[in-house]
């Protein structure tokens, strides 16, 4: 495989100058030696919690984000020192953050837990991430590239979306070469594309993701019976596909994909039941939408309404069970990530308007 050329910083800086699509730039090296890390860490707190082997590693740290919008999706090469990764359930609940990120390490690699197993991605191979689900993971010293992908725009064309945490294509497959070398050539071509060229490009990604990722083993299969992990995958996806349909109910579920209620009921014992796991999806996409910058012109009861909730009253009392605060409460107190009203931490480290993409984005 040829390894391209890859930018070096002041270039970087040029790009992102130049770029015809959105482009952010962030970077630490401007900043004094002890105030990087913390910088650093406030920013990728939009959705992941950073932190270092040790305080020693404060002194020597550096870290950049190269970020450009295409269409929906968020192309970023990441550049910084080795350290540890979590995206807790608390995170996850109150971010709302529910896309895929699919990550290809120009060097350095990283460790993840997935359900006691350990992933392991090395330079070259593509691995994803369910940002739905909870992160464990480490980086080494690294340099890699990184998509930000709504769930609703690749989800519908993969056999497994709600398996993909931890999936890891195989490079010497065509489509996963084709993958790997597609990503390289898009992010060298962002600066240079035009919206509509974006838009084109974004379309071939998702088929190649999905054509690289169906043939992808899943890390659950081999703990489950695959009928059951196959039926269970159909319930979860026909549930997000009508998930803002009010009559919801384990009936409609259940005759939808063609299954007994009893079937449907003993599927969902781990989870809660098939209705909290419904009342849960909900919650967390109101939660998403509240506190986007995308619908801060929305009103609360329009987005519960969107969601399936139909009495307001009920949606507000649901709300602060699930997350300790009322839905207006949770918008005025969002992440400056998401907010119209968002200070820059400091200006010496260019942009952070990536961290806004991640937080709208679909």
């Amino acid at each position: 495989m040829i390894q391209p050329d890859y930018p070096g910083r002041d270039q970087r800086l040029e790009r992102y100058g130049r770029s015809k699509l959105p482009a952010s730039l962030f970077r630490t090296h401007t900043l004094a030696a002890g105030e990087r890390f913390a910088a650093w860490r406030e920013s990728m707190g939009v959705f992941l919690d950073a932190s270092l082997a040790s305080l020693r590693e404060v002194k020597i740290f550096t870290g950049e984000n190269e970020s450009y919008l295409l269409d929906d999706i968020m192309l970023t090469r990441g550049i910084s020192a080795a350290q540890k990764y979590d995206r807790t359930a608390s995170k996850i609940s109150r971010d709302g953050i529910d896309h895929y990120m699919i990550q290809i390490f120009i060097s350095g690699g990283c460790e993840l837990n997935v359900l006691g197993r350990n992933v392991k991605s090395t330079p070259h191979r593509a691995i994803a991430f369910d940002l739905g689900e909870i992160m464990d993971s480490y980086n080494s010293g690294f340099d890699l590239l990184a998509l930000v992908i709504p769930r609703g725009r690749l989800a519908p064309l993969l056999t497994a979306p709600d398996s993909m945490h931890g999936r890891v294509p195989d490079v010497e497959s065509g489509a996963g070469i084709m993958l790997a070398d597609f990503i390289k050539s898009l992010y060298l071509a962002a600066p240079s594309l035009m919206p509509t060229e974006a838009k084109a490009a974004m379309r071939a990604l998702l088929e190649m993701l999905a054509a690289a990722f169906n043939g992808a083993p899943a890390n659950e299969v081999a703990a489950r019976d695959a009928g059951r992990q196959a039926a269970f995958l159909r319930v979860q996806l026909f549930i997000r596909e009508n998930l803002g349909t009010v009559d919801l109910s384990p009936e409609a579920i259940a005759l939808g994909v063609g299954m007994s209620r009893t079937a449907l009921y003993r599927l969902f014992e781990s989870t809660g039941g098939v209705a909290d796991y419904v009342r849960e999806l909900r919650l967390r996409k109101c939660l998403a939408e509240i506190i986007s910058v995308s619908h801060i012109h929305r009103h609360v009861s329009e987005i519960a309404y969107r969601w399936g909730f139909t009495d307001p009253s009920h949606f507000t009392r649901l709300f602060r069970q699930r997350f300790g605060c009322t839905p207006s409460e949770a918008r005025e107190a969002a992440d400056p990530a998401a907010r119209r009203d968002r200070v820059e931490l400091d200006p010496r480290v260019g942009d952070r308007r990536y961290e806004e993409w991640i937080a709208g984005l679909a």
